[in-house]
């Protein structure tokens, strides 16, 4: 578990994802298992996950979300009105959300998008502290320590053509928000 200045944890996360190993972050709302997208298979064999559940990509800026996908008009609204903050937006099979945490700002900004989940084994409770997170994953070299994590996950919302729809309910609430 690592604790330091915020450059150097930035640094210390950049070099891991970039060697192609998971690292352990704090962001708003929980603790996340976090990799870069190239390497996002690693995630799923950590947490013993199926392939099939998807992982959100957190991003620095509401912009870099345009890397995934062309959003639609509703979704750049919801960007707008919700981030940086804690609601993942699905448009086109692909979830993104943009933290408001300024570690994982600073770290999307020097390495780009980041595929995270949260930081348990699947089937598992999410743990709230940076040890926690660090027991479950004892390969993962890397867990840089934000202090206690209670907030509610974040809101999942589709975006599609059609409209809106909430899939997990979670910190944001998106109740009326339509076109």
């Amino acid at each position: 578990m690592s604790t330091g200045g915020p450059a150097e944890l930035v640094e210390m996360a950049a070099t891991e994802l970039r060697a192609g190993r998971a690292v352990i972050i704090p962001t708003d709302t929980v603790y996340g298992l976090a990799a870069l997208p190239e390497n996002v298979d690693l995630l799923f064999e950590l947490k013993q996950r199926p392939p099939d559940k998807a992982v959100a990509i957190l991003v620095a800026r509401p912009a870099d979300a345009e890397q995934m996908f062309d959003p639609l008009p509703l979704t750049r609204r919801l960007m707008e009105e919700f981030w940086p903050g804690a609601l993942t937006i699905v448009q086109d099979g692909c979830g993104v959300r943009c933290p408001n945490h300024p570690l994982v700002h600073a770290l999307a900004s020097e390495v780009g998008p980041i595929a995270t989940t949260s930081a348990n084994l699947s089937g598992q409770p999410t743990p709230h502290t940076a040890a926690e997170a660090a027991a479950s994953f004892p390969t993962v070299q890397l867990a840089i320590d934000g202090g206690l994590l209670q907030a509610p996950a974040s809101t999942v919302v589709e975006v599609t053509e059609e409209g809106l729809s909430v899939l997990r309910q979670g910190a944001v609430v998106v109740d009326g928000f339509v076109e």
